[in-house]
């Protein structure tokens, strides 16, 4: 067991250390820099360069910001909000983008369930129903969503048949209304809802066809419970392995539906070379992954007697 904590504390260090270095090469090697972005960018581009470190290598401003990272120094904005400490930048955003994550997870592995329960073992037309609904790509759902609602909402206030509703917010507003929808949408969308349905079948169908299941069935106990504890280690492996798509799709939900997260902030920081908003994004975003994956192992541990004999 120490092994394998080990082993998982590794495979930890490394993602994270991936993912930071593989996004700060993207951008560098991306045209362009902050410095092109300001208006006498010119002028104050030999004090910038010195400033911002950008008359290194790559090389050395890569292994600078992994290490200023490690102590947990992100550094400051420079062209989404130029000079705003990054954690400052992120802070509300990246809770708005935490909470829609949650909520999609908590919806699609409700829904998995839900289905899987109902279609076990049987050829159903609500399985090929829900294979059609989520094939569709989230940013594809996403335009025809607001597009449609928006259209058809505009068009009867013009026609005076109905009143400005309150969830009808301006661009720069919050709005429950888009909040909802980038919530199903996660859950539904690319393939995200017919995966887990799937995959939640298999699992229901083995341990309702298991052995203690078996036994307690002879027993004349109920079998709802018992089932249902064991589908917890499953669901939650599968919530782990998902959680990595839902956070690409936020980015895009986001930007889409005007929801201020940190995907959508993501975005800008990628077209304004923001590099240090942007690796503060990215490493919240593998630490989101790795935790996710080490809470499913430490369920697992809580929850299989085995695995804590073992331990």
């Amino acid at each position: 067991m120490l092994r394998t904590l080990l082993g998982r504390a590794v495979l930890t260090v490394s993602s994270l250390v991936a993912a930071a270095t593989a996004v700060q090469l993207l951008l560098w090697a991306a045209p362009g820099d902050p410095i092109d972005l300001l208006p006498n960018g010119a002028e104050l581009r030999p004090q910038l360069e010195a400033e911002w470190g950008l008359d290194q290598p790559v090389w050395m401003r890569v292994v600078t910001n992994l290490g200023r990272a490690a102590t947990g120094e992100l550094g400051t904005s420079l062209s989404y909000r130029p000079g705003t400490p990054v954690t400052e930048v992120l802070a509300q955003p990246a809770l708005n983008s935490f909470a829609l994550l949650i909520a999609s997870l908590v919806l699609a592995l409700a829904w998995s369930a839900g289905l899987a329960a109902f279609t076990r073992g049987r050829r159903q037309h609500t399985s090929r129903l829900v294979r059609t609904l989520s094939v569709a790509p989230v940013f594809l759902l996403a335009h025809l969503c607001i597009h449609g609602l928006n259209e058809v909402t505009w068009s009867l206030m013009e026609a005076g048949t109905i009143a400005r509703p309150a969830w009808f917010a301006l661009p720069g507003e919050a709005s429950a209304m888009r909040t909802a929808l980038a919530v199903v949408l996660l859950a539904v969308g690319s393939g995200a809802l017919a995966d887990m349905h799937r995959e939640a079948e298999q699992a229901l169908i083995s341990i309702r066809r298991s052995g203690f299941v078996d036994a307690a069935r002879a027993r004349g106990e109920p079998t709802f419970l018992l089932v249902a504890r064991h589908l917890t280690l499953p669901l939650a492996s599968l919530a782990a392995a998902r959680t990595g798509f839902l956070l690409g799709g936020l980015v895009v939900v986001e930007k889409v539906l005007l929801i201020n997260g940190a995907g959508a902030i993501l975005w800008q920081a990628a077209l304004l070379r923001d590099v240090p908003v942007a690796l503060g994004i990215t490493l919240m975003a593998a630490t989101t992954v790795c935790a996710a994956r080490l809470a499913a192992d430490a369920l697992r541990v809580g929850i299989d007697p085995r695995l804590r004999s073992q331990a």
